[in-house]
Order: C-alpha cells, then sequence, then structure tokens
C-alpha cells in the first residue's frame, strides 16, 4: 500500500527511549549470537563478542570512553566487564552484566546513573561518570530500560525500581527528597509505588508504560497524552490501562507516544506523533491499530516516529521523515508517512534500536546497519544524515 503524506512541522523536543522488548513469539528467531543495541539522543551502543562498542557524541560521557565530541566509527568501552543488556537515554547508557548487576555512565545531571549520589566526574560543569559505574543498591535486574533523564529496570523478583529525574513522576513514586538540575529526582533506585509485579517496560521520553503478570497494561509519568489516556498531567503513582481484545505483549514507548503488539502480532499506537493509522488519526488516548496488515514481531519507538519487523525481520517505519528515520525518500521537514512504509535496501533484522532520529538493526547475518539522522556521528559511519540503511564498520 503506498504511504500517505501530510506536512508535518519538526519538533525541537528531546528523546525518548530505547527500545525494548519482551517474549516475542512472533518474531524472526533470533540466533544464540545475537547481541543488544540501544540508543539515546545522539548516541548508540551494542554489545557484541563480550565487548560493549559505543559511537556518536560523548560529551557528557555516554560512549564510556571517556568525555570526547563525538566518535563517528565505533570505539570499545574500555572496560573488563561483559553486559549482556543495554539501554540508552538522553546522554547517557546503563548496562547488566550476566549476574543482573547495573552499571551506568554519562549525564549525572538528574540522578539517572544511580549511583546513591553525583557522580564525581564533571562534563562541563555538570556531574557525570565517563566509565561505566555500579549502580546503587546492589539490586539484580532482568531489565532496564532509560528515558530522558531517568532509568527504570525490572529486578529478579519482578519489582520495578526507577531513579533519575522524577518531575512529572516518571519514577513511579513521590518518595524522593531530592532536587537536581530539572527539578526533583532521586539519585538510588527506588521502588515504584504499587508494589506490583511486573514482566516487561518500556521508557518514553518522561512516561513509562508496564505489563503485569496478568499482561495488565500499566502507564506513569507525563500524560501528555501519552500515558494513562486520563488527560494531559503528571501521574506519580502507576495506573491501568484498560485495554479491549488481545493482551500486549510488547511494549515500546516514544517522546509523547506508545507503541505495542498484541498477542496476535497485530500493533498498535496511543499518545500523539507517530499513531500509523492512517492520515486523519493522529491523537488518541487509546490504542488505536496500526494500519497496512502487518504482522509484527516487534514495535520500536523514537522521538516521533515508529519502526517495527514483520515476522520475516523485515523492518517498516512511519512518521515524520525530516532526517531519514523512515528509512526511504522523500525527506524533509514536511514530509510525514502516516502509515507503514518499507525501509529501503531489502534487508532482515533480528531486532532494532531507536533513538530521537536514528535506528540501528542487527541483520539476521549479524551485520549491524543504522539511518536516519547521522550529523553526531549515530550512524557510526560519518557525519551524515542516511534515508536509507548503511553499514556500521564494526571492529574485528
Amino acid at each position: 500500500m503506498p504511504p500517505h503524506f501530510r506536512p508535518h512541522p519538526s519538533s525541537a523536543l528531546f528523546i525518548l527511549l530505547i527500545a525494548c522488548s519482551s517474549g516475542d513469539n512472533l518474531g524472526p528467531t533470533q540466533p544464540a549470537s545475537a547481541r543488544v543495541i540501544a540508543l539515546g539522543e545522539r548516541h548508540a551502543c551494542l554489545t557484541r563478542q563480550a565487548r560493549t562498542l559505543c559511537w556518536g557524541a560523548g560529551t557528557e560521557g555516554q560512549l564510556g570512553i571517556g568525555s570526547t565530541p563525538a566518535d563517528t566509527t565505533p570505539a570499545v568501552v574500555p572496560d573488563s566487564i561483559e553486559f549482556v543488556a543495554l539501554a540508552a537515554g538522553q546522554a547517557h547508557t546503563c548496562a547488566l552484566d550476566s549476574s543482573g548487576a547495573a552499571f551506568c555512565w554519562g549525564s549525572d545531571r538528574d540522578g539517572q546513573l544511580g549511583l546513591g549520589a553525583s557522580a564525581a566526574e564533571l562534563c562541563g560543569a555538570l556531574p557525570c561518570a565517563t566509565r561505566p559505574q555500579p549502580v546503587a543498591g546492589n539490586l539484580r535486574f532482568r531489565e532496564l530500560v532509560a528515558g530522558h533523564r531517568f532509568t527504570c529496570g525490572i529486578t529478579v523478583d519482578e519489582v520495578v525500581y526507577c531513579w533519575g529525574l522524577n518531575d512529572v513522576g516518571q519514577l513511579g513514586t513521590e518518595a524522593d527528597g531530592e532536587t537536581c538540575v530539572e527539578g526533583r529526582c532521586s539519585h538510588r533506585p527506588l521502588a515504584e509505588a504499587s508494589g506490583r509485579k511486573f514482566t516487561s517496560i518500556t521508557a518514553g521520553l518522561s512516561h513509562v508504560c508496564a505489563l503485569d503478570r496478568a499482561s495488565t497494561l500499566f502507564c506513569w509519568g507525563w500524560d501528555g497524552p501519552a500515558g494513562t489516556g486520563e488527560g494531559h498531567h503528571a501521574t506519580f503513582t502507576p495506573n491501568a490501562y484498560p485495554v479491549d481484545g488481545p493482551t500486549f505483549r510488547q511494549l515500546s514507548a516514544g517522546g509523547y507516544h506508545t507503541c505495542g503488539v498484541k498477542s496476535d502480532g497485530n500493533g498498535y499506537c496511543w499518545g500523539i506523533d507517530a499513531i500509523g493509522a492512517g492520515p486523519t488519526l493522529l491523537e488518541s488516548n487509546e490504542p488505536v491499530p496500526v494500519v497496512g496488515g502487518i504482522r509484527f514481531g516487534g514495535i520500536y519507538s523514537g522521538r516521533n516516529s515508529v519502526c517495527g519487523l514483520d515476522t520475516d525481520g523485515v523492518a517498516y517505519c512511519w512518521g515524520p521523515n525530516p532526517n531519514g528515520e523512515i528509512g526511504r525518500e522523500p525527506v524533509g521537514s514536511l514530509q510525514r508517512f502516516d502509515e507503514p512504509a518499507a525501509v529501503s535496501g531489502g534487508l532482515r533484522f533480528q531486532t532494532l534500536g531507536a533513538g530521537y532520529a536514528t535506528y540501528c538493526g542487527i541483520t539476521q547475518a549479524e551485520a549491524v546497519f543504522c539511518w536516519g539522522r547521522g550529523e553526531n556521528g549515530e550512524l557510526g559511519a560519518g557525519h551524515s544524515n542516511s534515508s536509507s540503511p548503511v553499514a556500521v564498520p564494526l571492529p574485528s
């Protein structure tokens, strides 16, 4: 089906972030050698062959290789820790080792590294860590996600803990007594208020959504309208979100939207921006189906756009295309794809990572390709944007 185009003003707001998934049983089979990839606002990181590689902007230490303006090709994080999972926020990165211990690095202006106190280093005038540092509390996690300036994780006991900025309730609790650059915050992990057991989680710009053991959807943080569907306000405790029909099995939050894949493989989105329901419906407080009849294995939300993989690993994207983040032409500040369009190049992916306006994926042949905004080196191959996937030159 040909894409629809609609004029769309460019946005100056910040990111989201990170793609997260759970139990995709309809997607392409992931071989044992598959690795994890995560994108922030202007950087990307990848675990591969017992090493972590990062590229893109690094002025706040988010590459884990020291403070540097930008590294346009992947650089190895100089640490002996073997990470098995990654999450990336606006200018910070977090990771899990094989025991579930969490480590973070990058900007700590609002406590998003979770070190228990402000990081000891400075990047400019603000605290940061340019190498991986252990998160306080000795918790063991099964999953991490990162928002704009906060981080959350699900422990091995299925309890959600969050740390960092909490100005609009993104930590899921009011039990913080600290103040950071942008407002109320916590430098240490705090348990979300409900005490409920959760099995999957995703973080957007300033909101979080999670699935409990019964696959009930809960959201908290800024609802503008991206979370609970109850209006424009901050929600400091998780609110149940009614979902008709099959339950969600995977979620991915973007800037002011959230998307998910239901158990039947159909994609749904709600909030504003990248709804994917055609040219007329661009905002909804309730999940609306993504048009096109694609059966998704996973969905991955960027700041204003979304990409998904079908059950064969083919990538489709939708939303505004000012930087080439849809992965095809035409590109421009007024170009918008209101329904899924196949990414150019004919590649088949195991998984994707979503950043502000950049996507990277690991192909079924274990190569890494990125597309979209690349002016900060986030494509791993120079400083240019690209509307088609470009290969990331990984060190041998």
